[in-house]
């Protein structure tokens, strides 16, 4: 009988990192990925399965190119499947998997599993959000590298945080700057902040290279700027936004929006110390801090793995620190009150609920009365997207069905049919 795997779920930078290590270790490892290839959204490849050429930085690309020799060297014992999606887990505790390639459902037992699922888009809903020509800033810039042509016509980029200005300085190398980036933060009001920012030893550089391109293609950088509402407009958008007490109206074909990621969680089983199988949770995952420091946290799960967590790790848990540092700075920085949404604002798009349906449940409605009664998070998102409006809408988080119940993913009956004895461990 083979030796029992390690299970490493996610082939973005932490849990290919992880993978790395514990090959490196000698143990084998099976590494899962959704996409047709490994890489996540920070180190997408173009479709075709050749690298993709959207501009990026330099270290960005060093780190993958590194990595992927580093899993190259392992292939006797690092057994990676693309294009399987994570089901959850059974009742008898074996991880689920759905193989888009063959068509059926496998499971497998682990020694132990690392869960590096990465992190989701939050955005702060308002009326027209939904329509299509609206896109969040990371769907877009997946769009762009695994394509390699931006979208055609005019763009404009709203929300909050370091990836509006990343994703704009791409379109703009890619030939469509945008029209205008809007950031909703004012961090000309937040000194201590900005002070703490240009201390924490942060990608400093990587902003201001994103600065320049921005301002060598004369794209407006406004702050404190929201989009109020999005309307169709014949084959685009008409598009309501607000600077200060300024109000005007913009006409754009796409309208890009994004107000930062958080933890993907959802279904996700979680650490317990009684659990059968151990899990470690890794990367933005775990705690949303980047690409470098998800190499980092992706190769600090597997020493402790390993049990060598506590001797050689200083660096690891340095950089973790200093990204974590530098998260906080920024989030200080740009921060701002919400904004009640509209009554009409659709929050479960799945399932075309408002804000006035949410607000027609009672006030101490559970996350199930929520989800049951007002029908939020039933759809095919399953609470992913819409999760995090309501929590904050609600001014508390909505709890995960624990233990998370399988298939967290639509998968089709034939594909669980054709589950086999064969490919258990």
């Amino acid at each position: 009988m083979r030796e029992v795997s390690i299970l490493v779920v996610g082939g973005g930078p932490a849990g290919a990192s992880a993978a790395a290590t514990l090959a490196e270790a000698g143990l084998p490892v099976l590494l899962i990925e959704q996409r047709d290839q490994l890489g996540g959204a920070i180190h997408r490849q173009s479709a075709g399965g050749t690298e993709s050429h959207v501009w990026r930085p330099a270290r960005h690309r060093r780190n993958w190119t590194a990595l992927t020799a580093r899993l190259q060297a392992a292939t006797d014992r690092v057994e990676i499947r693309t294009q399987t999606i994570f089901l959850g887990v059974d009742g008898e505790g074996r991880f689920l998997f759905d193989d888009r390639r063959s068509g059926r459902v496998f499971a497998r037992q682990p020694r132990a599993a690392i869960i590096a699922a990465g992190a989701i888009e939050t955005i702060r809903p308002f009326p027209g959000w939904e329509l299509p020509g609206v896109m969040t800033v990371g769907g877009a810039q997946v769009l762009l590298k695994e394509t390699g042509r931006p979208p055609a016509g005019p763009i404009l980029v709203a929300g909050s945080g370091p990836l509006l200005p990343a994703l704009s300085a791409q379109l703009a190398k890619a030939g469509n700057p945008p029209v205008a980036v809007l950031e909703r933060g004012q961090p000309w009001r937040m000194p201590k902040a900005m002070a703490r920012l240009a201390l924490s030893g942060g990608p400093i550089g990587e902003a201001a290279a994103y600065a320049a391109t921005l301002a060598a293609h004369r794209v407006p950088y406004r702050c404190g700027g929201v989009v109020t509402r999005a309307e169709p407009d014949r084959d685009g958008l008409k598009v309501g936004i607000r600077i200060g007490t300024s109000e005007q109206t913009l006409r754009v074909r796409h309208l890009l929006i994004h107000d930062g990621i958080e933890p993907n969680r959802t279904g996700i089983p979680l650490p317990a110390p009684d659990a059968t199988v151990p899990i470690l949770l890794a990367g933005d995952g775990r705690e949303a801090l980047g690409a470098d420091a998800a190499l980092l946290d992706g190769r600090l799960a597997a020493l402790r793995l390993l049990g060598r967590a506590i001797a050689g790790t200083a660096p690891e848990e340095h950089g973790l620190q200093r990204a974590r540092d530098f998260q906080t700075a920024l989030a200080r920085a740009l921060h701002s009150e919400p904004i009640q949404p509209a009554p009409e604002t659709v929050i479960c798009r799945c399932e075309g609920r408002s804000y006035a349906d949410l607000q027609d449940l009672a006030d101490d409605a559970s996350a199930r009365e929520i989800r049951l009664m007002g029908r939020f998070g039933l759809g095919a998102c399953q609470g992913r997207f819409c999760g995090p409006m309501i929590a904050a809408l609600r001014g508390r988080p909505l709890s995960a069905t624990s233990p998370p119940r399988w298939p967290l993913r639509p998968v089709s009956v034939a594909a669980l049919a054709r589950l086999s004895i064969d490919e258990t461990e």
